[in-house]
């Protein structure tokens, strides 16, 4: 089973450039890490992506979606589903980015 997502997670674009976590829910908390709900992720900041800047490309600086199967179909907090580990996406570089999930930030609940 996927791990629920915190914001102690490493989130990062194929360019390893960093996702900056903030979660819109403070109540529900997994080893010092708030936990991330849909759509939390969705206009996220990315730092450090090593894509390079030309006429034909720009490095990636913000999540612009994730994709079905991120979030958990069960689990929910405050009616919103959680994401998990099995987390993917795309971000706004060009050409577009993928997200993969490094570390979810908590090793104890899964959904």
């Amino acid at each position: 089973m996927p791990q629920v997502l915190t914001t102690n997670a490493v989130i990062m674009c194929q360019h390893q450039g960093t996702v900056t976590l903030t979660s819109t829910q403070a109540k529900v908390v997994i080893e010092g890490g708030e936990i991330l709900c849909e759509p939390d992720l969705v206009g996220a900041p990315i730092v450090g992506c090593t894509q390079p800047a030309s006429t034909s490309s720009k490095p990636c600086t913000q999540v612009v979606t994730t994709t079905p199967g991120s979030a958990s179909e069960k689990v929910t907090v405050g009616g919103r589903p959680v994401y998990l580990s099995t987390l993917s996406g795309m971000t706004d570089g060009v050409p577009p980015g993928t997200l993969s999930v490094s570390d979810p930030g908590q090793t104890s609940v899964q959904a």
